[in-house]
C-alpha cells in the first residue's frame, strides 16, 4: 500500500506546475521547502534539493521512515503509515507532528543556555579537584535532559489544544530536546569562558 502511495505522489510531481510550492514534513517536526525530489522506493529513501538560508541550493536525503508527508501547494500527501498496532495512527501522528512543528518555530528556551553557561563557568571556580568540578556540569546537563516546557507555557499560546494529549506530547518532546541542546551549549560555553578567565589571570599574575 505504501509503495502505491509513493508512486501516486511521484505521478503528481511530474504533472505539477513548475512553480509549485513543495514542502517536506518530517516526523520530528522539521519542515523543508523543496525545489525538487525523487523517490527511491526500493532503498526506502527520498533524494531532494532545497535552498539554504544563504540562497545556495543543497542536496540531501531522508529515510522514508522519518517522513510524515509532502505538501504540494498546500495539499498533503501522507507518507507515514501505521504498520504495527502499538504505533500511532495517521491521525494521531498528525497531531504529534503539528505540536512538534510549533515547538520548533516558537519555543526558545534561552534560559537553558544562560543557566548552563553559569553552571559551566561557575563550577570551574569551586575549590575542588578537576574531576569533581566537571561532574557538576555533567550532572546538571543530565538532569536538564528531562525538563520539558510547562503546561502553563503551552496553554498560554495554544489553549484550544491543551485537551489534545498527542499535541501536548509532540510539543513537549521537541521542547525537551531544545532545552537539552541549549543547556549543553551553555555548559560548554561556560567551561570555555572559565578557561579563558583562568588563562588571563595566570598570565596577569605572572607579570
Amino acid at each position: 500500500m505504501k509503495k502505491i502511495v509513493l508512486l501516486f505522489i511521484a505521478f503528481l510531481l511530474i504533472f505539477a506546475n513548475s512553480n509549485a510550492q513543495i514542502k517536506l514534513n518530517l516526523l520530528d517536526g522539521k519542515q523543508i521547502d523543496l525545489k525538487n525530489y525523487v523517490f527511491h522506493n526500493s532503498e526506502n529513501y527520498l533524494d531532494y534539493s532545497f535552498v539554504n538560508s544563504k540562497g545556495k541550493t543543497k542536496n540531501s536525503f531522508s529515510d522514508l521512515n522519518d517522513v510524515y508527508s509532502i505538501s504540494i501547494n498546500g495539499k498533503d500527501s501522507i507518507i507515514y503509515s501505521q504498520i504495527l498496532d502499538e504505533e500511532f495512527s495517521v491521525d494521531e501522528m498528525s497531531q504529534i507532528v503539528i505540536g512538534r512543528q510549533l515547538a520548533l518555530k516558537e519555543y526558545s528556551p534561552w534560559w537553558a543556555f544562560a543557566s548552563g553557561m553559569i553552571i559551566g563557568c561557575g563550577s570551574m571556580f569551586i575549590p575542588m579537584d578537576a574531576t569533581t568540578k566537571l561532574l557538576i556540569p555533567i550532572a546538571y546537563t543530565t538532569g536538564m535532559a528531562f525538563v520539558r516546557p510547562s503546561d502553563s507555557y503551552i496553554r498560554k499560546r495554544h489553549e484550544n489544544n491543551m485537551n489534545d494529549d498527542l499535541f501536548v506530547y509532540g510539543y513537549k518532546s521537541t521542547g525537551r530536546k531544545k532545552i537539552f541542546k541549549n543547556t549543553t551549549l551553555g555548559v560548554l560555553g561556560g567551561i570555555f569562558v572559565s578557561g579563558a578567565i583562568w588563562t588571563t589571570l595566570y598570565f596577569a599574575n605572572g607579570e
